[in-house]
């Protein structure tokens, strides 16, 4: 029978719009045009900035009116920052004037700025001279004449200087099946590739999640995830827009100014990454700060551990969804429900979002997977990206002839529905012919008490193919031997599973979504000589 099967429709009753992001930013400006939009939160010694709904769309068409004085519609323009209002004005202002944005992570160094750059064949870059102590300003002076297409470089500090080039001729029509955006894939498999999202696909990724959980409407949403990710530029900046609510920006994620800004702005919803919520629940200040607006949090990107959910419950007073997305897929694909109980939110990533279908199918054969069993996990979305930029084969690869987008990710469905992640594609360990699934074993070691995080990995073995290896980060306070986690988990899964490999270290590699990047734990330890990751 066909609910047996690992195959889900989602609710088909919702309203999809032919929407470019304009368009979204219009129908707030209609709805609330004095409500509070956007306020840039002050970090100690900062100046806080506000802008109504009103005040934005200005802010956003004179942006758009100064890009055109330099630029065409199609063109690419880059930004290489932190988060900060202005990078809001470009998104919005990008998408008036029909200029696809290109998003860099501001820790990108030189090689990979160059390659970004040069693959999306930006002609303009928007950049901070500084990030964190590094000098951008440097890199790309030092990077220009490797660079022929980039023809303007623009630096945050001097933004007056730019929108002050902007015309008054009228902006251009924007269809929702337009290019947006590119946005570099966060590389936990290697070299980035640039998707290419649609107007529309942005927009209603946006719509629906807000949708799914259940936000009041002109709530107040609390952003430290960064805006280069689609977690901050479409989930929160364009959700929060949809919502018609009020965006608490922080330039960047700090547990005593996020904890200080809920009280200050009696913010009522906010995402984060597990290692932020952590933060908060350990920062001095979170017994000194009243948390009574706060109503709903939302995690994901890596597992939920079951004592986070119960600390956010406890502390926080609030309700916990999950949520899973991928870039491709325009956002979030997976997201529990409101009031889902503990172990759908830590068990599973959710179910799909309403207009999309989703499967699991065998690696080798493609065909549906009877539920319960680990396939790869596909969705067919309207929200799903137009391709990889110049890269036909690697789209092809990534959506097939009847719209699928193959995502790499191993999961299974289980018999409600609801979608469990189990790993990577590229992180299976393929141990004498056998399949190991990574997240197995680190959701088991996840349980054990001494344990805050563990990473599974496969490393090359002239025997067996590959053998299992696992970095753990123990929790502050405790130990463990490895002939202890190596007991422990023979007692609960299969020998063959268990790390033959152990390394206990201070921090794993993460990207700016917090997953863990498996490829460089291997580069490590190859680089090491075997000796430590």
């Amino acid at each position: 029978m066909t609910s047996q099967l690992s195959y889900y429709i989602a609710e088909a009753e919702a309203t999809f719009h032919d929407w470019s992001v304009g368009d979204l930013l219009a129908a707030a400006v209609r709805a609330t045009p004095q409500r509070v939009a956007l306020i840039s939160a002050p970090h100690p010694g900062e100046i806080e900035r506000q802008w109504t709904y009103e005040e934005l769309h200005a802010q956003a068409q004179r942006t758009a009116s100064s890009l055109l004085a330099r630029f065409r519609p199609g063109d690419r323009v880059a930004t290489w920052a932190g988060n900060s209002a202005e990078i809001i004005f470009l998104q919005l202002g990008a998408a008036l004037a029909h200029v696809i944005l290109v998003t860099v992570n501001p820790a990108n160094r030189a090689q990979e700025i160059h390659y970004q750059l040069e693959q999306s064949q930006a002609r303009g870059l928007f950049l901070e001279r500084q990030y964190r102590g590094l000098d951008n300003q440097a890199v790309i002076e030092n990077l220009r004449a490797r660079l022929p297409a980039l023809a303007h470089v623009f630096y945050l500090d001097e933004w007056t200087r730019f929108v002050n080039v902007g015309s008054a001729s009228a902006l251009p029509d924007v269809p929702g099946s337009a290019p947006a955006m590119i946005m570099y894939t966060s590389g936990t498999t290697g070299k980035p590739k640039g998707v290419v999202e649609r107007h529309r696909g942005l927009v209603n990724n946006a719509r629906l999640t807000n949708e799914r959980m259940q936000i009041r409407p002109g709530s107040t949403w609390l952003t430290t995830v960064p805006l280069f990710h689609i977690g901050g530029n479409t989930t929160m900046v364009l959700g929060c827009i949809a919502n018609h609510g009020t965006n608490v920006l922080l330039r960047e994620f700090n547990p005593e100014v996020a904890l200080e800004s809920i009280e200050r702005y009696r913010v009522s919803f906010t995402f984060m990454v597990p290692t932020m919520f952590y933060a908060m629940l350990h920062s001095e200040r979170l017994d000194t700060v009243s948390l009574s607006s706060m109503e709903l949090v939302m995690t994901g990107a890596t597992t939920i551990p079951p004592d986070l959910v119960r600390q956010l419950k406890r502390r926080f007073h609030v309700d916990v969804i999950a949520a899973f997305g991928q870039t491709e897929a325009g956002g979030c694909m997976y997201v529990t429900h409101r009031h889902d109980g503990e172990e759908r939110i830590t068990g599973s990533v959710g179910v799909a979002l309403p207009l999309s279908e989703s499967k699991i199918v065998s690696i080798r054969t493609g065909e549906v997977l009877p539920r319960g069993e680990v396939g790869e996990i596909c969705t067919r979305t309207r929200c799903c990206m137009i391709e990889y930029f110049q890269m036909p084969d690697k789209s092809a690869q990534a959506i097939d002839q009847e719209g699928w987008l193959h995502t790499g990710d191993l999961g299974i469905m289980r018999a409600d529905g609801y979608v469990q992640v189990t790993g990577r594609l590229k992180d299976m360990i393929i141990r004498g012919g056998e399949n190991i699934y990574p997240r197995e074993i680190e959701d088991v070691l996840a349980e054990h008490e001494a344990i805050a995080q563990a990473a599974v990995f496969g490393i090359p073995d002239a025997k067996w193919g590959e053998q299992v290896a696992a970095a753990v980060i123990l929790r502050q306070g405790k130990s463990a031997e490895e002939c202890v986690l190596i007991e422990y988990l023979q007692a609960r899964i299969a020998r063959h599973k268990v790390p033959k490999f152990w390394f206990f270290v201070d921090g794993l590699p993460t990207n700016a979504s917090g997953k863990i990047q498996k490829f460089a734990l291997r580069e490590a330890y190859a680089n090491a000589g075997g000796q430590s990751v």
